[in-house]
């Protein structure tokens, strides 16, 4: 009995230390309560903000595909096809400059504008356009896009060191694992060939064909059974 009428009197200081701290704080605690309760709603509007900026930029995206699509389906020579390219050049900056390369909506349209020079066989044009991606995307599967969509480039502007270098550097860097991988390795057998350098031709050649002719899951790649056929040639 003695021990209950203990616990209850601790019970009761607890509760009026607590009652006489809230009556002596309520100002304060009401006021700390009415802060929380703003950040919370700045918080979901922002975030709101953001989610809708981004739909934003990705609905831009894909309008701006559509009019790419439309435009790789037509004829240099058309009528339309000057005024039908300004204006996709138009949309694809307008987006660039609303979301930066280092978001995927603004790489992919930098990326868009890039392969429109090459069709247009503007290679240097296009060249400085996959270079942009690639450093801002570095480490990223748009940089392994955009740094063989390079190579490319000045491999059709006769620049064979610059390619060989940009093929190379796809291998090195994103590993045998890449899918670009067999066709960036035969791609550099291809120029050292051209370069006569036979030796790093045949090197490159035999590489390819070791990792890609028969992989793990039973498939092979084109390149390898290419690379085999120049084997074949060279001895």
């Amino acid at each position: 009995m003695k021990e209950k009428e203990v616990n209850l009197t601790a019970s009761q200081k607890i509760s009026s230390k607590l009652n006489d701290f809230i009556g002596r704080h309520a100002k304060l605690l009401v006021a700390i309560a009415a802060l929380v309760i703003v950040l919370i709603i700045v918080l979901a509007v922002a975030l709101t903000v953001m989610q809708s900026a981004s739909e934003k930029k990705f609905n831009s995206l894909l309008d701006l595909e559509a009019q790419y699509s439309s435009l790789s389906l037509m004829s240099a020579d058309d009528e339309a096809y000057q005024s039908t390219a300004d204006e996709f050049i138009k949309s694809a900056d307008a987006l660039i400059a609303s979301s930066s390369l280092d978001e995927y909506p603004g790489a992919k349209a930098e990326l868009l504008l890039a392969d429109l020079a090459f069709s247009q066989e503007n290679y240097q044009e296009a060249a400085d356009h996959y270079r942009a991606v690639a450093d801002a995307q570095s480490g990223s599967y748009l940089a392994e896009v955009a740094i063989m969509n390079e190579a490319a480039c000045y491999d059709n502007l006769g620049d064979q060191a610059k390619a060989l270098e940009l093929y190379n550097y796809v291998f090195d860097t994103f590993g045998t694992d890449s899918a670009y991988a067999p066709k960036a390795l035969f791609n550099a057998g291809r120029l050292y060939e051209a370069m006569g350098e036979t030796e790093l031709a045949k090197a490159s050649f035999e590489q390819l064909t070791g990792l890609y002719l028969m992989t793990e899951n039973g498939t092979v790649s084109e390149y390898a059974r290419l690379a085999q056929s120049h084997l074949i040639s060279m001895n």
